[in-house]
């Protein structure tokens, strides 16, 4: 390949190319979707190739795309690995990870402890809580790094995270077709169960309060005993509930997205179990 390409257009494709969506990619990275589309433009013109197919729902890869973007993520791979390799000083220290409750059914333990072996000498603290609580603990410097919605901040977040949700029930529940499905709601704040509730008014789809509970423990029994429908991540659907995806006239699940979160004195530790995070989880 005879084009060479800063490290940043770089980023701003894979960004691009993940979300699937110019403004929303554009929003991330703190630019305007004009200034984003003209260098999309700039990297097609330079490859002599169209990497994206634009429509009204969004862009998507074209064959060269999907090269290009293999291409992308290995150099920026490649690029922070040489970063990683020529710091001197070992990481060393104590990492306060504020997370929202229902990441601990996802692969982000199995990522922590992958980082702490990496690194034996940070120290790391888990605090679980919700959304609000784990913002006033970034702020008030009771956490580190907080992983959580990122509508329950004042300040952007360094990046994203994205996780898929599924409908769900339990195997002994019984719902006649066409009548009003029971849904279990948290009682609080989320964002994806807002847009849960707005795709439900959206199709029409006629529906009652099951059960409201604070917690994912709560969900979990509330599912168990058949009291309604939920949203949960895949991994965290307990043995005797099953997925009902499709089922019911029920709208497609919506994502979960987190935003990673750090004070600007953030330590070279902290920054740099972000950073693992957003690569490995």
């Amino acid at each position: 390949m005879e084009a060479n390409f800063d490290i940043r257009l770089l980023r701003m494709f894979i960004e691009v190319a993940e979300t699937g969506v110019v403004s929303k990619a554009a929003g991330r990275l703190a630019r305007t979707q004009a200034a984003v589309s003209m260098q999309l433009q700039r990297i097609e013109q330079d490859l002599g190739a169209r990497l994206l197919v634009r429509s009204s729902r969004g862009v998507s890869l074209t064959d060269a795309g999907s090269s290009f973007l293999a291409y992308a993520r290995k150099t920026v791979a490649l690029t922070e690995d040489m970063h990683r390799g020529l710091a001197d000083r070992r990481l060393a220290g104590r990492v306060r990870i504020g997370l929202f409750e229902d990441l601990a059914f996802t692969r982000l333990p199995a990522a922590l402890a992958d980082f702490r072996r990496k690194h034996p000498h940070v120290k790391i603290e888990l605090i679980s809580s919700y959304s609000k609580e784990l913002a006033r603990s970034l702020k008030e410097g009771q956490a580190d790094l907080v992983i959580a919605d990122p509508a329950r901040f004042t300040e952007p977040p360094t990046s994203f995270i994205s996780r898929r949700l599924v409908w769900c029930a339990s195997r002994l529940i019984d719902l006649d077709e066409g009548v009003s499905l029971p849904i279990i709601l948290f009682d609080t704040q989320c964002s994806w169960q807002d847009r849960m509730l707005s795709d439900l008014a959206e199709n029409n789809i006629d529906w009652h309060v099951g059960c409201k509970v604070k917690t994912l423990p709560a969900m979990l029994s509330a599912l168990r005993a058949g009291l309604g429908l939920g949203l949960l991540f895949p991994e965290a659907v307990p043995l005797d509930c099953e997925l009902i995806d499709g089922r019911h006239g029920l709208p497609n699940a919506p994502a979960a997205e987190f935003g990673v979160f750090f004070g600007k004195d953030a330590s070279q530790h902290v920054q740099k179990l972000a950073l693992f995070l957003r690569q490995d989880y």
